[in-house]
């Protein structure tokens, strides 16, 4: 439980115990063996640095070598002189210095170059590497721990595992501060190999003025001194790079050999029994007793379709979002639950079950105003407060634009504007042009930017009297002069029942849209919509039944239902 212990109990349950105990023993012989693997990955790693660092190095060695010694032949010269002694020495000093540095400086550069190469994320870095770093070192070692842990745990299980991605996120973090301690050790290095190089140009000057032969001879043969010196640095780090892989002990210990126990732990009969029996006798009925006589409502458009004649053009599902969670859930939904406000849901690429719906119901549209005569003036409403006929009509709108369809939204709902509010118009519109404030149609048309071909006639200036003005003729006059420029004109009007606006609204109109919200909408009232055609109330009425909950038929029988959510009112 500890993530800072030193301990790590294991577990393994089975049905027999010697199985278990020989899968526990297996578990620890192969992670001791990867743990040797890794180790001695990462000393043959190191080794073949140091090879090539030797070839190179032996290979300038011989070139300087054959300098000094053709020099020699050349000039006749069995003997030099000391001259200028002390500055030579300085300046074989500072060039071995220079040399040892240079080294220093490549050698952080490979470690760079091995973390910022993408393709080397999983390869371990060199150690005893020969950087005159201690924090630096134990940054590497650090670094290839967590690697080799990481390689571990990804054997057997996904890379989106919280351990798998904690570990990575650990690992990039100590890649970062590695590779800011390289980058500064380089600098510090180069600073120093540039001070270090001033010293040496001054020492250079001084023996400047000894003969040509003895300053070239020389200059050579501290060259020689340098690499000489440097190779037997790197044969030494060889060797103890060689002792290291010859003996590797293993870092882990066994404190306690698996055992087990003959006796099962779990399940516990007689507990299971009784679960079981309290759940299967008492769970159905509950379930049953609430969901079949306490529930008055429709559920879904089976129930519209049982019980009335009306063509039903289409069904959305239920979702909604937890107001206090970041993460989305399905919610209950009654009649006094408080609604969400409404948002856009439709998308022109997403294929979940929401602009599914909407795309039905958009082909539904489609069949209907199929026909010689321009009947293109639909009003969207319902017979509550929340069935959710501004959702609809929003994102209805929405759909026929993406398809390509020019489309009108008109606010018809004077008193709440909410469409108006979805679409954030707050200029000019249909109140104002209704009360004779504004003289042409085209000044209270706003196009939605996304898709163009969706326009929208908002509110405008909330009227203290909006029957009075819907009452006007300007609203056919307007109707009948829009009615050639759209394919579609969708009107989202108010409540039915209660207010007089939507009555006055539908004698303009061509068809109707009656939102039915499952949850809300009582199964007896579905008679009274019935009624209401059958007197000629609605013109060509149709349903869209609203916040349907998942069933067989519809939902999760594409794996739609459980993947998509969305705010409804």
């Amino acid at each position: 439980d500890n993530e800072q212990s030193t301990i790590i109990n294991l577990k393994y349950v089975d049905f027999t115990p010697a199985r278990a105990e020989q899968i526990l023993n297996a578990i620890m012989h192969i992670y001791n063996e990867n743990w040797l693997a890794e180790r001695k990955q990462m000393a043959s790693n190191t080794a073949s640095f140091i090879n090539d660092r030797l070839s190179v190095i032996e290979r300038d060695l011989n070139q300087v070598d054959d300098s000094i010694s053709t020099f020699k032949t050349r000039h006749q010269i069995t003997n030099l002189e000391s001259v200028s002694e002390t500055y030579l020495q300085k300046q074989t000093e500072s060039e071995g210095e220079i040399m040892r540095l240079s080294n220093q400086v490549s050698m952080a550069q490979y470690i760079l170059d091995i973390l910022k190469d993408k393709s080397a994320r999983r390869q371990l870095l060199p150690t005893n590497s020969g950087i005159n770093n201690s924090d630096v070192e134990a940054q590497i070692t650090q670094y290839n721990s967590l690697l080799l842990k990481l390689k571990n745990n990804l054997v057997g299980t996904s890379s989106q595992n919280p351990l798998i991605i904690r570990q990575e996120n650990e690992l990039n973090e100590i890649r970062q501060n590695i590779l800011i301690s390289i980058t500064n050790q380089i600098k510090t290095l180069k600073i120093q190999l540039h001070a270090l190089q001033n010293y040496n140009d001054e020492a250079k000057e001084q023996i400047s003025s000894s003969p040509e032969q003895a300053k070239r001879l020389l200059s050579v043969e501290r060259e020689q001194k340098v690499k000489e010196s440097l190779y037997l640095y790197l044969l030494q780090k060889k060797e103890e790079n060689e002792m290291s892989q010859t003996y590797t002990p293993v870092h882990t210990q066994i404190i306690d050999m698996p055992h087990g126990s003959s006796f099962p732990t779990s399940p516990v009969r007689h507990n299971v029994f009784l679960a079981a029996l309290l759940i299967g006798l008492f769970l159905p009925i509950v379930i049953l007793f609430a969901k079949e006589n306490l529930n008055t409502t429709i559920r879904n458009r089976f129930e519209v379709e049982s019980r009335s004649r009306l063509p039903i053009v289409g069904e959305i599902p239920y979702y909604v979002r937890h107001k206090f969670r970041r993460k989305w859930s399905l919610l209950p939904h009654s009649k006094n639950e408080s609604i969400s406000p409404q948002q856009l849901v439709v998308q022109h690429s997403r294929q979940d079950v929401v602009n599914e719906a909407f795309r039905l119901i958009r082909s539904n549209m489609e069949f209907m105003s199929d026909n010689s005569e321009h009947k293109n003036i639909y009003i969207i409403t319902s017979m509550y407060a929340g069935s959710g006929k501004t959702f609809v009509s929003s994102n209805l709108s929405l759909a026929l634009a993406i398809k390509g369809r020019s489309v009108l939204l008109i606010d018809g709902d004077m008193r709440r504007a909410s469409a108006t509010k979805i679409f954030k118009n707050t200029g000019l519109g249909l109140a104002d042009y209704l009360g004779e404030k504004v003289n042409t149609p085209d000044e209270i048309i706003y196009q939605y930017e996304p898709y163009p071909s969706l326009s929208i006639i908002p509110v405008g200036t909330i009227p203290p009297n909006p029957t009075e003005l819907l009452s006007s003729p300007r609203l056919q006059e307007l109707l009948e002069e829009l009615r050639p420029r759209f394919d579609f004109i969708i009107i989202d009007c108010p409540m039915a029942e209660n207010l007089a606006d939507t009555t006055i609204i539908e004698h303009l109109a061509d068809r109707t849209l009656y939102v039915v919200r499952a949850g809300l909408f009582q199964r007896k009232q579905i008679a009274e919509l019935d009624t209401s055609v059958q007197n000629g109330k609605f013109k060509n009425m149709s349903i869209i039944v609203n916040a349907t909950k998942p069933n067989g038929r519809y939902g999760n029988k594409y794996g739609y239902y459980n993947a998509y959510y969305y705010y409804h009112k």
